[in-house]
């Protein structure tokens, strides 16, 4: 487990002020006075409340708060931070924290405390309200999952202090709920440490016995890395190099879905290279590969067509100086930044504006939640038109779309042409005639044809495998699900 933020617990001035500091140094600029009436008002409103560990409970706001300053994230998301449980644990009252704070840092409190309200109207219900309520929050402020999303890491950081069987509740629920949300919207940072933290109390016996064997592999695959750096310094003297570890879980996930075993993975450790310019990511490839020959398609660019999640890199996979898979990413210093930390440093980087493909995601998943499905076809149609694994297909004009796998041309109409997709006539995937319930792969280009004399018909709900695409076939054609 990582070093708490204060260590002795103390909470003293000395907290505050490394606060501070940490969100000069990784947002730039600080709110001091906001983030100081915070601490302390959080502090006061907490006084005499203790956590399972024995620790004063202003320890666990203290901690979100430092999480999210790690980030870079700004003053008002600290403060929020800070206060995220005094609404519902003390008795600090809205109009009163309206008035000290502002209608902005309210707002995050506010989005905060009723994700956590919802989620305990009903133990029984308490993943799926949760889940609903934490997906509508993202929607409305993607600021509000950030601090839930931390304050969910710091409890997971100390869950082993709770009785097994509540270990185990909150742990599924943070793998179903919180890390596939966390990687949607590139919060990779958070996300790996969620997942493993979850895993390990989840499951404890297949963590302990595939952390065992992971940490072989992770040995030999590290010391090619290694090898591999030390060759490739020297052809590129102007970049540096890191590795990046897989998390436990995100191996045990892909030994699930792709039926191999440990010994059959080759991206255990990744090498990662850094350019200083997106000019140099396409040199240093060609260097790459000039001295370690690639496989076969598994040079990926999204440099050129990033991720909705800002995921931006050459990815590609090559032989290594043992003759071995090597997985080998390339980007810039702040493309890196991007993909560890997401929106939040897309957002520190750019402005406060989010990429087309975000936006994208944030439309879908409004239209989920905003119709009203009974708990069995709420989950269902998140499985299958958001959590799910992602394919990337183009359009025609080469704009990078992210779908669900499995996803057919007809769901690609609705996710791209949703005022024309009633309308389809044909399409082609590769420049060659396709059928609407053609299932895609990633890399297709799909080229739609529409016509106003064509309509949807009832044939069109089975070639379909999306919700959003079966729901608007069916209710133009007026049928009942």
């Amino acid at each position: 487990m990582r070093e708490p933020f204060c260590c002795n617990y103390c909470v003293s001035e000395d907290c505050l002020e490394r606060l501070v500091a940490l969100v000069k140094k990784n947002n730039g600029s600080a709110e001091e006075k906001l983030i100081e009436r915070a601490f302390n008002l959080s502090k006061q409103a907490h006084e005499g409340q203790v956590r399972a560990s024995k620790q004063p409970y202003f320890s666990h706001p203290l901690e979100t708060a430092a999480i999210l300053a790690k980030m870079g994230v700004g003053s008002k998301v600290v403060a929020a931070a800070l206060l995220h449980d005094v609404l519902e644990d003390t008795e600090v009252k809205p109009k009163e924290l309206k008035r000290l704070f502002g209608r902005e840092v309210f707002s995050l409190v506010d989005g905060v405390t009723k994700i956590d309200l919802l989620a305990s109207e009903s133990r029984n219900n308490r993943s799926f309200e949760n889940l609903r309520s934490l997906l509508f929050a993202t929607t409305k402020d993607p600021r509000t999952i950030l601090i839930k999303l931390a304050d969910k890491l710091h409890n997971l950081r100390t869950l082993g202090y709770l009785p097994a069987r509540d270990r185990k509740r909150i742990a599924s629920e943070a793998l179903m709920v919180y890390v596939p949300i966390a990687h949607k919207i590139g919060i990779e940072e958070i996300a790996v440490e969620l997942e493993d933290l979850a895993f390990r109390h989840a499951k404890p016996e297949t963590f302990a016995r595939l952390e065992a064997k992971f940490k072989l592999l992770c040995g030999s695959k590290e010391r090619e890395v290694n090898l591999a750096i030390a060759i490739l310094k020297k052809k590129l003297p102007k970049a540096s190099f890191k590795k990046k570890r897989r998390s436990v879980y995100s191996i045990y996930a892909k030994m699930q879905n792709t039926g191999k075993i440990l010994d059959e993975l080759n991206d255990s450790e990744i090498l990662i290279v850094l350019a200083r310019s997106a000019k140099d990511c396409y040199s240093a490839l060609g260097a790459i590969h000039g001295i370690f020959p690639p496989l076969p398609n598994k040079v990926k660019d999204f440099i050129a067509a990033p991720k909705p999640s800002f995921y931006r890199v050459l990815q590609t996979t090559v032989f290594g100086p043992k003759g071995r898979p090597v997985k080998i990413r390339i980007c810039t210093e702040e493309m890196d930044l991007v993909n560890r930390f997401g929106a939040v440093a897309y957002s520190n980087l750019y402005g406060k504006r989010l990429s087309s493909g975000m936006k994208q995601n944030l439309s879908r998943l409004g239209l989920l939640l905003s119709n009203g499905n009974a708990k069995k076809g709420f989950i269902n149609a998140l499985k299958t038109d958001f959590l799910t694994e992602p394919i990337y297909v183009f359009t025609s004009d080469g704009k990078l779309v992210e779908l669900p796998k499995k996803s057919t041309v007809l769901d690609f109409a609705f996710a791209t042409e949703k005022n024309w997709a009633l309308h389809i006539l044909r399409a082609k995937v590769n420049g060659k005639n396709a059928n609407l319930g053609k299932i895609l792969d990633s890399g297709r280009v799909v080229e739609l044809f529409f016509s106003k004399k064509s309509r949807a018909k009832r044939s069109w709900i089975s070639y379909a495998n999306n919700f959003i695409a079966k729901d608007a076939i069916r209710k133009h054609l007026g049928i009942k699900k």
